[in-house]
């Protein structure tokens, strides 16, 4: 058996060509960082007590330069971009039992971090619920040609949770039900410094034939709209057919609901072929009266040796509000 080592490093590369069709310019970005999972390096430490506890520690950092949240019609070249404390993505300490469960603390994810994604299509590297990561940058255009002010990410949000710094407890798992409460404040931002809290209740498990992943979390912001997201996944493994749905609701503000169709299939040795077809409609996610809908189609090849996802998305966006006619635009990542 290979033996284990305390001490890992670990990392991705996530980059790729984007281009963006905003009904009047047609732009080519390349080399840019693909904001639905970022390039990142990290490094953990793992530790056994007699006593049955486990320590783990980790750092991680985002490489994420010329991010196609951030690429703009206006700024191409992502000319803001530094590389400081808003690149760290964890720091953090935990300490688990099989009996008492988890307890962490630092810089990390908080409890609803990532229930808008439970999903088991194999595309999640570049298709999901967070529809605005392919293009999030840009700015959309009024029927008259005109740039807006209004960004994709502003238009189309999946109402998720992040990291910040906190304290952050997982109960033991027991049978696939998984519950977490955590508590904490974002430090990293030069810009604000609101308290969080947030709880979430999640299953994994496998019926037959069939594997169901599904979450729900209910957050808190300071001076913010308390918000409940949910998703869950459904996979029948014999055929590789699966279906994914996902939903958000910011109190007295804005709602989406999301679904997600997809196919797995074995057609090669190096690995496994992913496809999926999506669609996204929110309301009232950047203000009153505005209508978000979004469409895509994902394609991903997976290679396991050495491990490499390659990837295409094509996706379309549509912006409507009662006071203004908003040309639709399309994403090639």
């Amino acid at each position: 058996a290979q033996e284990r080592r305390p001490l890992n490093v670990y990392g991705q590369i996530n980059r790729g060509i984007l281009l963006y069709d905003d009904g009047v310019s047609h732009e080519v970005y390349p080399f840019v960082d693909n904001s639905k999972s970022v390039s990142r390096v990290g490094v953990t430490y793992d530790d056994t007590f007699s006593n049955g506890w486990r320590f783990h520690a980790r750092g991680e950092l985002a490489l994420r330069k010329r991010e196609t949240n951030q690429v703009s019609q206006t700024d191409p070249n992502d000319s803001g971009y530094r590389f400081d404390r808003t690149q760290i993505r964890k720091i953090e300490v935990s300490f688990k039992h099989d009996e008492y469960g988890t307890f962490s603390i630092g810089q990390g994810a908080m409890s609803a971090d990532g229930i808008t994604g439970l999903d088991l299509s194999l595309t999640t590297v570049v298709a999901g619920t967070p529809v605005q990561d392919a293009s999030g940058g840009q700015y959309l255009r009024l029927g008259d040609g005109s740039l807006t002010s209004l960004r994709i990410k502003d238009a189309f949000r999946s109402l998720g949770s992040s990291r910040r710094l906190r304290l952050r407890y997982d109960a033991p798992i027991r049978g696939g039900v998984r519950f977490v409460i955590a508590a904490g404040q974002e430090v990293l931002s030069y810009t604000y410094s609101r308290n969080y809290a947030d709880t979430s209740l999640r299953y994994d498990g496998d019926h037959g034939d069939l594997r169901i992943r599904a979450g729900g979390a209910f957050r808190w912001v300071e001076d913010k709209p308390n918000v409940f997201i949910a998703s869950g996944s459904l996979l029948h493994r014999p055929t590789g057919l699966n279906v994914t749905v996902a939903t958000g609701h910011e109190m007295n503000s804005g709602s989406y609901g999301y679904v997600k169709l997809g196919y797995i299939a074995q057609w090669f040795k190096l690995g496994q072929t992913a496809f999926s077809i999506d669609a996204y409609q929110g309301s009232n996610i950047a203000g009153q009266d505005g209508a978000s809908r979004s469409y895509g189609v994902a394609v991903v090849q997976k290679v396991k040796n050495p491990k490499i996802d390659i990837y295409a998305l094509l996706r379309r966006y549509e912006y409507d509000t009662q006071g203004a006619v908003h040309l639709p635009s399309t994403a090639v990542l």
